[in-house]
């Protein structure tokens, strides 16, 4: 079951959550897309389990923006060592953000929910959900279907199988290309697209090779072209002139949960520190060493594009400085249930966001051009 399920570790924090997180849970049940997150108070904000880190803007104007359980969102201007909490209509669990350049961001997550923000990260607007999945999704098929397009009636079946117990199921990652054009990726296959900014959302599962709707747990742009990373080794390039993502998987069968990479590597990582390479945008790959045990939750370039930084949901940090073809690891500031990372202002900064909430990472370079905790 654990190859199942990216969301297995954002299961591990929400039972870990529910005994110790700051604001109690009330007695009586609340809708969790029809009420706002709690606010938490200002000196329990960075103890809360954090899923999702992502960065906004650059230079002096960039922000960090943290989104977690219960519809936690919190927002960063000093390169995340004073937080803020944002206004979010939801207590959905959310587990993966997004921004454009321009500061458009949509944050993601259980109960099929899809968020909007338009003042990076202040505020946030509900614009999808698992109810409105289950009265759009399969009618856009099946008018298409009625008019002739049988071949769809598979993934119409998929679409009819996932949303037919309502918001069961949770979108895992977001990406948009621009302001208008993105996509959300979950569980069993789930796969949709936009092209108004998310005002309105269309079922894509014909549009990628996954026959057997696997899970999809993570989507990046990379070096210009759009990846996304799922269960059972599978990886995918999205061809853009045929607007279909193609399967260029390696030779495995567990889960990836994260995919990273530049101009002259991919690496997609998951389970038991599994990670594999590419030098040709996925046509081969070869098994990488990162000396990881425990699977590999994230990944985040240095701000200066030089190191790379690999999180472990043991608690552990790996080290790249040579693209991925050789790991170290590095004894973590705040050892946690990793879930994300990100890259601060500085060369070797890192925040880093998990179970017992986001920590700082600062990284040298020893002699040996090892890294090293600062004394």
């Amino acid at each position: 079951m654990k190859d199942r399920m990216r969301f297995a570790l954002i299961q591990a924090l929400v039972s870990l959550a529910a005994s110790s997180v700051a604001v109690a849970a009330p007695s009586a049940f609340n809708d969790p897309l029809a009420t706002a997150a709690v606010a938490v108070p200002q000196g329990a904000l960075l103890q809360q389990p954090v899923i999702a880190l992502a960065r906004v803007g650059g230079g002096a104007k960039v922000r960090l923006v943290a989104a977690g359980l219960r519809g936690l969102i919190l927002v960063s201007d000093d390169g995340g060592t004073a937080w803020r909490q944002a206004h979010v209509p939801v207590q959905s669990d959310l587990v993966s953000l997004f921004f454009t350049p321009s500061g458009q961001g949509w944050a993601v997550g259980h109960d099929g929910v899809i968020l909007h923000s338009a003042d990076r990260g202040e505020s946030w607007t509900a614009q999808f959900d698992g109810r409105v999945a289950q009265r759009t999704l399969l009618p856009y098929y099946q008018t298409r279907i009625d008019h002739g397009e049988k071949q769809l009636a598979p993934f119409a079946e998929q679409v009819a199988l996932n949303t037919k117990d309502g918001p069961t199921l949770p979108f895992l990652a977001v990406h948009f290309d621009d302001d208008r054009n993105g996509y959300a990726i979950g569980s069993f296959g789930m796969l949709v697209a936009t092209d108004d900014g998310g005002k309105t959302w269309r079922p894509w599962l014909d549009h990628i090779d996954n026959p057997n709707f696997l899970n999809l747990n993570d989507i990046r742009e990379i070096a210009g072209d759009l990846y996304i990373a799922g269960e059972q080794g599978g990886v995918y390039r999205l061809d853009r002139a045929a607007q279909r993502f193609v399967a260029i998987s390696p030779p495995y069968k567990g889960s990836f949960f994260r995919i990273a990479g530049n101009e002259r590597f991919l690496l997609a990582v998951g389970l038991n520190g599994t990670a594999y390479r590419s030098t040709d945008r996925g046509a081969n790959w070869s098994l990488v060493e990162t000396g990881a045990k425990s699977s590999l939750t994230s990944a985040a370039f240095s701000a200066d594009g030089k190191t790379l930084l690999l999180t472990a949901e043991g608690g552990q940090l790996f080290y790249s400085v040579d693209d991925a073809l050789t790991f170290h690891a590095v004894r973590a500031a705040r050892p946690m249930l990793f879930a994300d990372v990100v890259a601060d202002g500085g060369n070797d900064d890192f925040v880093l966001a998990g179970y017992q909430g986001i920590g700082r990472q600062r990284l040298k370079n020893d002699s040996n051009d090892r890294m090293v905790l600062p004394k």
